[in-house]
């Protein structure tokens, strides 16, 4: 499996490309404020995208999924509960991240709790880790997970937004993620990627969780 990674330099959002090794077809996953460097990627590689892949529905992680969805055709998902969260962001949210206008794609497919996704040739597992916000979910992909704003290299998303919940947080963590395979490799929504073994012995949030 190849995965791509675009990192903007308002946010430093990370947006995952992903597909098969042996595959022209492929998901991208929070396509924030990259949305021209993935374009242009696709374009680049001959690589179709079937679908966007939402975690959350904060803007730094979504404002470029309109833009990404009318040029490619693919669909897009997020929770259901972020879907009705997303409508309605409050804006001073909005004003905080110095975004003047966020555009939604006009068609969202819902996703749910242990879901399993069959695209561009790719299994994906649905998991709810909700902590960040109530919908946030991550994406496991054979050995990689995708886990938005929940865990970072050495650090956990924040909690004061509305909607945040720590102790939801610590939960999703704790019956999501550390009953995953250590070796099983963590790519966040910011920050470099890490392991959840690496995680498990050393992030000073998480120790003994």
């Amino acid at each position: 499996m190849k995965v791509e990674t675009f990192t903007d330099f308002s946010f430093g959002t990370n947006t995952y490309l992903v597909w098969e090794n042996s595959s022209d077809h492929a998901v991208l996953i929070d396509p924030g404020l990259s949305e021209r460097n993935v374009l242009e990627y696709l374009g680049s590689k001959g690589l179709t995208l079937d679908a966007v892949l939402l975690t959350h529905a904060h803007p730094d992680h979504i404002a470029g999924a309109a833009e990404v969805a009318e040029a490619t055709g693919a669909d897009v998902y997020l929770h259901s509960v972020e879907i009705e969260a997303v409508k309605n962001l409050p804006p001073m949210l909005l004003a905080m991240l110095g975004i003047e206008e966020l555009r939604l794609p006009p068609e969202i497919e819902p996703l749910e709790d242990g879901q399993v996704l069959e695209l561009a040739g790719l299994r994906i597992e649905v998991l709810h880790t909700p902590g960040h916000s109530p919908g946030s979910v991550s994406f496991l992909i054979g050995e990689a997970l995708f886990d938005g704003d929940l865990v970072f290299r050495g650090s956990i998303g924040r909690t004061d937004f509305p909607g945040g919940d720590f102790e939801a947080l610590m939960a999703s963590v704790r019956e999501k993620v550390f009953t995953l395979d250590p070796e099983t490799k963590i790519y966040p929504g910011h920050m470099g990627s890490t392991t959840v073994g690496w995680e498990k012995k050393t992030n000073p949030f998480l120790v003994g969780l």
